[in-house]
């Protein structure tokens, strides 16, 4: 009897799974390509200045510097994904065949759209008065041998204290009230790693929006963690049993009109 392969989830294959599950499939299984949207985009070159701008002492993180580091990131985030571009125009082919300019003006509306959010965060805290424990960190922890739970953290800071504060950037608006413990998800899950990983419990969770300047905060307890873990134990059965079966059903939503794969999915391919 072959090996059972080893589970590997994070926050994004589980909200694909919840979802969808054929989109797990296309994303997880099949690892079909999808061309990147503007958003992802935008929010890639975002993230990517946050994390370089903490890579400078803390007298050299100003607004000014964070803007100015917009095209070397650009340039980094093409160089690694050259297909990123194809975000910016839809008249460019997808999958590239060959290379592509994108005119200085139309990376100038993406780099002020990008000034705005960097703007946006300056305004929610200041980034010289923070140490970081670390940023992009890739955490995971082992559950069972055939389960992984893992992510890359935004930023973990870490008070003089010792305690451990959790921060996720999105470069959308907050959500509305009744949908802020689902947002709040993703912060769980990495809290879950950590304490899994080091038997601490991060004392703050903080979802960090920069459409709007908003910051959403969570005090997470073991109890809560517990329930975490559940959820996520509960979901990968659920996953198990769709690859043993290959039985992956759609989900039809709003969300399917802006799918990449629903020129392929079954449910809107039926004769």
């Amino acid at each position: 009897m072959p090996e059972k392969e080893m589970l590997q989830l994070s926050p994004s294959r589980i909200s694909d799974y919840q979802q969808c599950p054929a989109l797990y499939k296309y994303r997880a299984i099949d690892k079909m390509v999808e061309r990147p949207g503007l958003d992802a985009l935008r929010g890639s070159l975002v993230h990517l200045i946050l994390e370089q701008i903490f890579k400078n002492a803390p007298s050299d993180r100003d607004f000014t510097k964070a803007v100015s580091l917009t095209n070397e990131c650009w340039q980094e985030l093409v160089k690694l994904e050259p297909e990123l571009i194809c975000a910016l125009d839809d008249k460019i082919p997808f999958p590239l065949t060959e290379s592509v300019e994108i005119s200085q003006e139309r990376l100038n509306v993406l780099f002020e759209e990008v000034k705005t959010l960097i703007a946006n965060y300056y305004a929610l805290e200041d980034p010289s008065r923070i140490q970081p424990k670390s940023t992009e960190e890739l955490i995971e922890f082992d559950l069972s041998d055939d389960l992984k739970i893992k992510g890359y953290v935004d930023r973990i800071d870490e008070s003089p204290q010792g305690w451990l504060r959790i921060n996720d950037y999105k470069t959308g608006k907050s959500p509305k009230e009744n949908f802020s413990s689902k947002a709040m998800f993703q912060l769980k899950f990495y809290a879950l790693v950590i304490f899994k990983s080091t038997k601490e419990i991060p004392k703050l969770l903080r979802l960090i929006y920069l459409k709007d300047s908003q910051i959403l905060t969570y005090e997470p307890t073991e109890q809560e963690l517990d329930l975490t873990l559940k959820k996520v134990e509960a979901l990968a059965s659920q996953i198990q049993r769709s690859k043993e079966t290959n039985d992956w059903p759609t989900n039809i939503t709003k969300l399917c009109d802006y799918c990449y794969f629903k020129s392929i999915c079954p449910a809107f391919t039926k004769a």
